[in-house]
């Protein structure tokens, strides 16, 4: 904090479990010192990345301090996450989704998304921000090219269809 000239950061992220069911020692520790930080003010949010629907269970059920959002690869071929992100709606936690591009190749490629492209006049990478938006996650993106960051803010002047909705939501990529 010192380094970054702030006395606060606004959220603090567990970059994922220590194994890939359940969570161990080392989790339980980090989580419990990521309390104490945010006990103390210093962090505003906590957080959890890659992380399963048992996980986030099991992590709410017993922490002092429950997570506030969810950083998750998405990929269509499981659904979009969609049971962690109706636990996180349930919950009272923001879904954030990452990788929505790059680990959904196929769906990208698919001639359905193609044709939802076109006849909203936009990308196909337009669309999967925007459904992703539309199905309650805060999609995630990284580029420092700024025609790059505004198509991909050129998705909130757009509505997708119910229909096309359900159909990207039930792509397997």
């Amino acid at each position: 904090m010192e380094h970054m000239g702030v006395d606060r950061i606004d959220s603090y992220l567990l970059h994922g479990p220590s194994r890939g069911a359940g969570l161990g020692v080392e989790d339980w520790a980090a989580w419990q010192a990521m309390e104490q930080i945010h006990e103390s003010g210093r962090a505003r949010l906590l957080g959890v990345s890659n992380v399963s629907l048992d996980q986030l269970e099991i992590l709410c059920k017993d922490a002092k301090v429950k997570p506030r959002f969810v950083q998750n690869r998405c990929f269509a071929v499981s659904g979009w996450d969609r049971a962690v992100r109706v636990f996180c709606k349930t919950n009272g936690i923001v879904y954030q989704g990452f990788s929505l591009l790059t680990a959904n190749r196929g769906a990208m490629a698919s001639r359905q998304l193609a044709t939802f492209a076109q006849r909203h006049g936009c990308s196909p990478a337009q669309i999967i921000f925007r459904f992703a938006i539309d199905v309650g996650m805060i999609p995630l993106t990284g580029t420092t090219d700024a025609q790059h960051m505004q198509s991909d803010l050129g998705v909130l002047a757009m509505q997708l269809q119910a229909d096309e909705i359900e159909a990207i939501e039930c792509m397997t990529g």
